[in-house]
């Protein structure tokens, strides 16, 4: 079921990858690279990381346990993830937080 799901939201993406590079063709200044986090590499770091994670410890027979173990490191990555993207968007995020408040 998982992998399914997975499957689909990777051809979702696929798809709407290279829609976009094909809407965008003639464009001059536009990047996929411009469209990601800075610390894209961390996010995809943390989630092979995760999957790993979830792979070796999580033990569906002993739950409770061992997915204590499996949340731990999701939500180390998770935080080193959230540190890195903040500090090289930081900028960027509060423009964002300040568009919204005086969005009234």
């Amino acid at each position: 079921m998982f992998l399914t799901a997975a499957k689909d939201m990777l051809l979702r993406i696929i798809y709407s990858a290279v829609f976009i590079k094909s809407y965008f063709q003639d464009a001059q200044s536009f990047s996929f690279r411009q469209c990601l986090p800075s610390g894209w590499v961390v996010l995809l770091v943390s989630g092979v990381a995760t999957f790993f994670s979830e792979r070796i410890f999580l033990d569906r027979m002993n739950f409770w346990p061992t997915m204590f173990i499996h949340f731990s490191v999701g939500l180390v990555f998770f935080s080193i993830s959230t540190v890195v993207i903040y500090k090289q968007e930081g900028p960027f995020i509060k423009k964002i937080i300040r568009f919204r408040d005086h969005g009234d």
